[in-house]
């Protein structure tokens, strides 16, 4: 049990960290959100950041259910 708290919070970790990323990712870039949308390349780039951490997500979620 006490692997699979450790799987979850890796997990939301890397979500968060991806997030993160992301976020700093736009504000080295300088885009302001509020004056023009996100471009295609922009969502590519935050599901590449973002998307692992929901792998391992799913992941925990399988192995929990075994």
């Amino acid at each position: 049990m006490q692997s699979s708290h450790k799987s979850l919070i890796f997990a939301l970790a890397m979500i968060v960290g991806g997030i993160l990323a992301f976020f700093l990712f736009l504000y080295l870039t300088g885009h302001d959100p509020d004056e023009s949308p996100l471009t295609l390349i922009e969502w590519v780039i935050a599901g590449v950041l973002i998307g692992p951490g929901f792998g391992y997500l799913v992941r925990w979620r399988r192995a929990k259910d075994r």
